[in-house]
C-alpha cells in the first residue's frame, strides 16, 4: 500500500489550518492512503487541531477511513517521508508581533500590518530562518524519496514575509520551496465582481512579486459563446467606479495606484501603503486615503497587530465550542487557497493553474526583473511538478516598483545567509517607507533597537 504523507508545520494556526486541511479533505487522492502530520512547539494548539481532525473523521466516517491524523511537536518526525510541506509558522508570535510594530513608531515609521517588508517584515523573516532551515535541510535528509533523489518534496509555504522565506529557502535547497498567498485569486474576484460578470466570462494575466503583483490583462465577454470576443476590462472598471465610487469600498491606495500606473495591485490598501513611499509619511494623507474607520483599509498603525489580539482569545473559544458539536459536515468544494489543489495535481495528473511564488532563474520568468530573485508569476503543476510561466515583461513603472521592494527583499536574504547584520541594516535602509520618514543614522539606531529587542527570538545573530 503506497501512503501519501502531508506534513503541516504550524498546524496550531486556528483558522488558517482548518481551512487548509478541510480543503484537502474534499479531494477523493487525498481520501485514501494518506496520513496527515500536524506540527506545533504550542501544545495546547496542537492539541485543539488535532482533536478536531479527528473529530471531523469521526463524523464522517466512510468518507476520511483512509486518512489517519498524527501529531508531534518533533519537526523531524513530521517531515520524514513527507511528500509535501505546509508551513503557517510565526516565530515569536504576538510578542515579537508588538516589538515589530512600536519600535518603529518610536522612529516615526508607521506600520498598519508589518509583516512583508519594512522593518516588521524584515525581524518577522529573521526569526523565521532558522525554522525555514532545518524544514528545506530536513526536506533532503528524511523527506520523501530522500535516499533516491527522485521526485523531491515540495514546500508549500504560506508564511509571511512570503518573498524573503521563499527567497531563502530556495538558495539553501533549490526548487524545493513554493510560496502560496491568496493575493491574486481574492483581487481577481474582487474585480470580476466590480465589473459584473461570471467567471466563465472573466480572464486576466497577474504577475509581479507577492503583494506587488499587477494584473497586466483583464478582459471580459458578454456571454460564453465562442464568438463572443475578449474585450479590455480596464475601461468598465473605470465606467463602473464613476457611476458608483462605492464599489471598491475601502480600497482607496489601490485605486489610486491603479489610477498613477494604468495597473491594478494585488494586495490591500493597508499592505500596499507600506511598500510605497508616498503615503504614510504624513497625517494628512492617512486620513485622505483611509478607507474605512477600523481594518486593514483603515491604515491605523498597528491595525492588524490590535485585530489579532483582539480576536485572538475569541477565535480559541470558537474554536472550543466546535469541538463539543455533534455534526462536522466536510466542504462540498475546497477555497481557493491553493494548496490542497497542488498536491491533487501533482498526485492525479490533473494540471491546475495557479499564481505561486517561485525564483526567477537566469531572469527567464519575468524578463525585465533581476534574474534568480523571487517572483509572483502563472505556474501549473501537474504530476510532474511545477511548471511556471515564463518570459512576462512588466510596464517601466511596475518593474520600478516591483524592484524597490526587490533590493530590501536581497538585502534581508544576503543578510540572513551571511548572519551580516550590516546587511539587514542595508534591508531597511532601502525600504521605500521607512525611507521616507527617517534618515539613514535613524534607521540604524532603530535597526540596533529591534536585535536587543528580539535578540531571543534571533540565535543565529547572538554572537555577532
Amino acid at each position: 500500500m503506497i501512503i501519501l504523507k502531508v506534513a503541516f508545520i504550524g498546524a496550531g494556526s486556528i483558522v488558517f489550518g482548518e481551512n487548509i486541511l478541510t480543503d484537502m479533505l474534499t479531494f477523493p487522492s487525498i481520501q485514501k492512503d494518506t496520513v496527515i502530520y500536524l506540527e506545533d512547539i504550542n501544545e495546547h494548539r496542537l492539541d485543539l487541531m488535532y482533536n478536531l481532525m479527528n473529530k471531523y473523521k469521526e463524523l464522517n466516517p466512510k468518507v476520511l477511513e483512509g486518512v489517519t491524523f498524527e501529531k508531534t511537536t518533533n519537526l523531524k518526525k513530521a517531515i520524514t517521508d513527507a511528500k509535501f510541506i505546509i508551513s503557517a509558522i510565526h516565530v515569536g508570535g504576538l510578542d515579537a508581533f508588538q516589538k515589530d510594530i512600536e519600535i518603529p513608531w518610536k522612529y516615526g515609521v508607521s506600520q498598519c500590518i508589518g509583516d512583508s517588508l519594512g522593518p516588521g517584515g524584515v525581524f518577522r523573516f529573521l526569526r523565521n530562518a532558522p525554522v525555514l532551515k532545518q524544514i528545506v535541510e530536513l526536506i533532503n535528509e528524511v523527506g520523501f524519496n530522500s535516499e533516491s533523489r527522485e521526485g523531491k518534496p515540495l514546500f508549500l509555504n504560506y508564511t509571511n514575509p512570503m518573498v524573503m522565506n521563499v527567497w531563502y529557502c530556495n538558495s539553501i535547497n533549490p526548487d524545493s520551496t513554493v510560496g502560496l498567498c491568496h493575493g491574486v485569486q481574492g483581487t481577481s474576484m474582487s474585480l470580476r465582481n466590480w465589473i459584473g460578470v461570471r467567471p466563465e466570462n472573466y480572464s486576466f494575466l497577474c504577475a509581479g512579486i507577492n503583494h506587488m503583483a499587477w494584473f497586466l490583462e483583464l478582459w471580459y465577454r458578454q456571454s460564453n459563446s465562442s464568438n463572443a470576443p475578449w474585450k479590455n476590462a480596464y475601461p468598465l472598471l473605470y465606467k463602473k467606479h464613476e457611476a458608483n465610487p462605492n464599489i471598491i469600498g475601502g480600497d482607496l491606495i489601490r485605486w489610486d495606484m491603479m489610477e498613477a500606473t494604468g495597473y491594478f495591485m494585488t494586495e490591500s490598501s493597508g499592505h500596499l501603503s507600506e511598500y510605497l513611499p508616498y503615503y504614510r509619511k504624513r497625517s494628512d494623507l492617512l486620513e485622505k486615503y483611509k478607507g474605512i474607520e477600523s481594518g486593514h483599509d483603515s491604515l491605523l498603525q498597528a491595525e492588524d497587530y490590535r485585530m489579532q489580539v483582539k480576536n485572538a482569545l475569541r477565535m480559541e473559544r470558537q474554536f472550543e465550542r466546535r469541538l463539543k458539536s455533534k455534526r462536522l459536515s466536510l466542504k462540498k468544494v475546497p477555497s481557493y487557497e491553493y494548496g490542497s489543489h497542488i498536491i491533487n495535481a501533482i498526485e492525479t495528473d490533473s494540471p491546475f493553474k495557479f499564481n505561486g511564488n517561485v525564483m526567477n532563474k537566469d531572469g527567464s520568468l519575468i524578463t525585465n526583473l533581476p534574474k534568480d530573485c523571487c517572483v509572483e508569476i502563472p505556474i501549473f503543476a501537474d504530476y510532474h511538478g511545477l511548471h511556471p510561466q515564463g518570459g512576462i515583461n512588466l510596464p517601466t513603472v511596475c518593474q520600478g516598483l516591483c524592484i524597490s521592494n526587490i533590493m530590501v527583499q536581497k538585502a534581508a536574504v544576503e543578510g540572513q545567509l551571511t548572519l551580516d547584520k550590516e546587511r539587514i541594516y542595508h534591508a531597511i535602509l532601502l525600504d521605500p517607507n521607512t525611507a521616507s520618514v527617517c534618515s539613514p543614522k535613524e534607521i540604524r539606531d532603530m535597526v540596533d533597537e529591534m536585535f536587543e529587542a528580539e535578540k531571543q527570538w534571533l540565535p543565529q545573530f547572538n554572537g555577532s
